[in-house]
């Protein structure tokens, strides 16, 4: 499975143009750009409408007590061939925290479920896909009633439940550590599969497809709820994130498409598709228990990290991995050793 350079293209060009000089955070011009710009975008792509007549799903947070503010999911859906399965759903927020252009964070996760949408509406799933981009994660919504996914889950979805639920934050960046020559600026991280017992098979077996990525999966209580996953976690529902963490201009004016590594947007790309086809293909039994994914995080660490690896153990005083508090301190020297 491999981007062509048509599909680049496009990426690039969706991240550049949601990457306004003066950004889209909320109450700002920029932020009703975005929401046009996504609309015309979700049209040409052919998406349907997930309810009612258009892809806008307002809410109102003053009821969340949060003043007057303009906000509304989009949401749309590529059809599948079977509406009695449980639907995917792909997501990322649209909105800034700052006036800046903000490309990674998160221009680049909206341009890639455009991207995915564009390929499964050229070749349904038995399933359908919501496409949802959500308003409001940024602080000071983060994690407050007024924040969209949490709006979307508690009073838009109709009530569905998912088979799988994708949330893209942060994807297009190199990963830098302090010292040179790793070779792991193309590191991504998966949390959260360990929500349901089929997705660690689902996540390695869809990375093995994209070996120009270094995936690495973990446990999502290691860093907690990031992005707009959150309230898929709290409503048990099976769900992936996929970020390559905040990086040196997270939050920041540097944040812009010189920051963004677009051939490694295409390889998150080729890696999306590859776990959308997974999951229609396989099915997520809801019955289905979850074992621990121990096992799984260590084969991935191991295939993934190389000589980064060797020196985490020698810090952990570890010479090799293999139960839970093996995992739980070489996180720990991770994340003191990845600049964040």
């Amino acid at each position: 499975m491999t981007f062509t350079d048509r599909t680049l293209e496009q990426l690039e060009a969706d991240t550049r143009a949601l990457s306004l000089d003066y950004g889209r955070r909320v109450g700002q011009p920029g932020h009703a750009e975005a929401r046009a710009f996504l609309t015309r975008r979700m049209e040409e792509v052919g998406l349907r409408p997930f309810l009612g007549d258009g892809f806008a799903l307002p809410y109102d947070p003053q009821g969340c007590g949060w003043g007057k503010h303009d906000l509304a999911n989009l949401v749309g859906v590529v059809p599948g061939r079977d509406a009695s399965l449980r639907p995917g759903l792909i997501g990322a927020h649209y909105d800034s925290v700052i006036d800046e252009p903000c490309s990674d964070d998160n221009a680049t996760a909206v341009a890639v479920a455009l991207g995915v949408a564009t390929a499964l509406r050229d070749h349904p799933l038995e399933r359908d896909v919501l496409i949802a981009f959500f308003d409001a994660e940024e602080p000071p919504y983060f994690l407050s009633p007024a924040m969209g996914s949490i709006r979307f889950y508690e009073d838009q979805r109709a009530g569905l439940d998912f088979a799988a639920v994708i949330i893209m934050d942060l994807i297009g960046h190199d990963v830098e550590f302090p010292m040179s020559g790793t070779g792991l600026e193309d590191l991504l991280f998966i949390l959260g599969a360990e929500s349901h017992g089929a997705l660690p098979e689902i996540v390695e077996r869809s990375a093995a497809e994209v070996p120009q990525l270094r995936v690495l999966a973990s446990l999502n209580d290691y860093v907690g709820d990031l992005s707009d996953h959150h309230a898929f976690r709290l409503g048990g529902q099976p769900y992936l994130f996929l970020s390559c963490g905040q990086g040196r201009c997270y939050h920041s004016p540097c944040d812009t498409p010189e920051w963004v590594n677009f051939e490694k947007v295409g390889r998150v790309y080729e890696l999306v598709l590859a776990l959308v086809h997974a999951v229609d293909r396989d099915g997520v039994d809801p019955e289905a228990p979850n074992p621990p994914t121990t096992e799984f995080e260590i084969r991935m660490i191991e295939r993934t990290l190389g000589p980064v690896l060797e020196m985490a153990l020698r810090q952990a005083s570890l010479d090799h991995l293999r139960t839970r508090s093996d995992l739980d301190r070489i996180v720990e020297v991770l994340m003191q050793m990845l600049m964040v």
